[in-house]
């Protein structure tokens, strides 16, 4: 795919978006060469020791988590040459806007990465199925994508934006700093839901939270009304698969706009 001066002149390009996603994804590739021969290795090893590859084990969660906390990685890194002096200045001088870079990035890290990585997965998975049964174990175990369900790629794809927002963000240690910032909003979260239990509790005239047993306190959900909870529910299925992301993606985006017009009046 070339530039061509229609695509220059056009204020939102999808060739430049492909094209600095298919530069993201050369940039990757040694990484993920890296890791896959590190996780091919360790299930060898295994292999050799117990007779049966490690990660093809019960359900294969191994693989969903591997592949989770490497993209969370990625995409906590998205955008560290935006921050960066002399790779600062390349980033600017990159012939695409904001949104084209940002847009890139979201879709490699929240869709292409997960998609390619998976299939990767679920072919080394079977590969070491295979010698683990020419090794005289059990063999047949092969990791399927789709086990880790529609909830566990769209938690996955949530976690990517949070991570590249933080990118975005914080110039330094992101991953960590993006982390620390996610278990403060649990916590305030959970902050929240025990005070709406406890007003709900309340209202209904039930025992409130902190002056039963402690077995009690755990299953106080129970306690309420069928209407209570499912609105409780809808709330929190709201909060999960719309706030949130859109939150990461908008302020990812805004921060990432804002560092480049900072950058280019300097």
């Amino acid at each position: 795919m070339k530039m061509t001066k229609e695509t220059l002149a056009q204020p939102f390009s999808p060739a430049r978006v492909v094209l600095l996603a298919k530069n993201r994804a050369l940039e990757d590739l040694p990484a993920f060469g890296i890791g896959a021969g590190i996780l091919a290795g360790i299930n060898l090893l295994t292999i050799i020791i117990t007779g049966r590859a490690v990660m093809n084990g019960s359900n294969g969660e191994f693989w969903a988590a591997v592949i989770s906390i490497a993209g969370f990685l990625l995409a906590a890194a998205a955008f560290k040459g935006m921050h960066d002096g002399r790779a600062g200045t390349e980033w600017i001088l990159l012939p695409a806007t904001s949104l084209e870079k940002y847009a890139a990035a979201m879709i490699f890290y929240a869709i292409v990465y997960p998609v390619v990585a998976a299939a990767a997965a679920s072919a080394l998975s079977a590969l070491l199925s295979l010698v683990e049964l020419a090794a005289g174990g059990a063999g047949g175990r092969i990791w399927n994508p789709l086990s880790a369900g529609f909830d566990g790629w769209i938690n996955y794809a949530t976690g990517a934006l949070i991570f590249a927002a933080g990118s975005a963000t914080f110039r330094k240690r992101a991953f960590i700093k993006t982390a620390g910032v996610g278990i403060a909003y649990a916590l305030v979260c959970m902050g929240l839901l025990l005070v709406g239990m406890y007003l709900v509790r309340k209202v209904q005239g039930l025992p409130l939270p902190f002056t039963g047993s402690f077995q009690n306190e755990m299953n106080f959900s129970g306690d309420i009304s069928p209407s209570a909870q499912r609105a409780m529910d809808v709330i929190m299925q709201i909060v999960r698969y719309a706030l949130i992301p859109l939150f990461a993606l908008f302020y990812g985006y805004f921060r990432v706009a804002e560092k480049e017009a900072r950058d280019e009046v300097q």
